[in-house]
């Protein structure tokens, strides 16, 4: 059995993890991924990949039609969506103005 925690939420994640501590589950075992919809809240994924958490992103298929209500409702059911994209664009700026700016 596999479990995938399929969320865009910050402290969900925090809590999986935790719960994967205490249940002595090893991000090495393939037993658990975390997922999130493809382009958002890459400030979650990238520091689970990194830390050895399995990723995966869901690409929503279909035309412009289709998917705009599935993509907008999952945005609706979870308003840290917002947030984190606040945060993304603030973590985003913050790595150009390193790189680029230099400061």
């Amino acid at each position: 059995m596999h479990i995938i925690v399929a969320t865009h939420n910050e402290e969900s994640v925090r809590q999986a993890i935790q719960r994967m501590k205490d249940f002595s589950i090893s991000p090495e075992n393939g037993l658990v991924f975390f997922g999130q919809l493809l382009g958002m809240c890459d400030q979650v994924s990238y520091p689970l990949g990194q830390a050895g958490y399995l990723v995966v992103k869901s690409i929503p298929y279909g035309s412009v039609e289709d998917t705009l209500p599935y993509l907008s409702r999952r945005a609706q059911e979870n308003r840290s969506v917002i947030q984190a994209v606040r945060k993304e664009r603030t973590l985003l700026w913050k790595e150009y103005k390193r790189r680029v700016l230099r400061r």
